[in-house]
């Protein structure tokens, strides 16, 4: 059981303003939010989540990496999943954790936010908060009436341009806000309806201002 021991002695500490609670409680309040994404937005967990991190030169950010992948290694049969680790061309790093199959997606998710939120852990109790931009979670719609809109009578099926939702936790913010990618563009409509389900379920950025959209998602 090292990984929910991890858990337990990380909410044993006192850290400063309670910072690394906010995230885990914010990221694992997504675990009993995705029911209700389901029955009312057709929304699936994917089974993938990704933490994304600006890389700096430094052999004490290097061993915060590694500490990273120690634990996920050391996890990752015990509580179904595996991950990877990718470098982008905006030198960002990428912990990629992708869920086995498990009996049920309340499961999936739960192990998956578990392993996600503790690398993040690591990486703030290691001083580098700074250097988190966010954690991502992907979603599939599965129920193609979602993108059925009304114009001049007739229904218009957009579905086969829009696949997929992403969840975003903003680091610096404590909010979580909806990314929809559509083609080279993003589609608010369908963000803001999103928003409206699940403002009342998990800590939602309400300042589209702030709905900083993320390309290249590696996942």
């Amino acid at each position: 059981m090292k990984f929910f021991k991890r858990l337990l002695n990380k909410i044993e500490l006192d850290f400063d303003s309670n910072k690394h609670d906010d995230d885990s409680d914010a990221i694992f309040s997504l675990t009993s939010a995705s029911i209700t994404l389901e029955e009312k937005l057709d929304l699936q967990f994917s089974g993938s989540a990704a933490l994304c991190i600006k890389e700096i030169n430094g052999s004490f950010f290097e061993n915060t990496i590694k500490d990273c992948k120690d634990f996920l290694d050391a996890s990752k049969e015990e509580f179904k999943f595996r991950y990877n680790i990718f470098l982008d061309s905006y030198n960002y790093l990428w912990f990629i954790i992708i869920a086995k199959d498990l009996t049920t997606n309340s499961d999936t998710i739960t192990n998956v936010a578990a392993g996600l939120s503790s690398a993040g852990d690591i990486i703030e109790e290691n001083g580098f908060s700074d250097q988190i931009l966010s954690a991502i979670f992907k979603f599939n719609f599965t129920n193609r009436n979602f993108f059925e809109e009304n114009n001049a009578g007739r229904y218009i099926k957009d579905y086969n341009n829009i696949k997929s939702l992403y969840l975003i936790y903003n680091y610096k913010t404590n909010n979580f806000y909806p990314y929809i990618p559509n083609n080279s563009q993003r589609d608010t409509t369908k963000e803001m309806q999103v928003l409206s389900i699940i403002k009342n379920l998990i800590s939602a950025e309400t300042d589209i201002s702030k709905w900083y959209p993320i390309k290249d998602i590696p996942f």
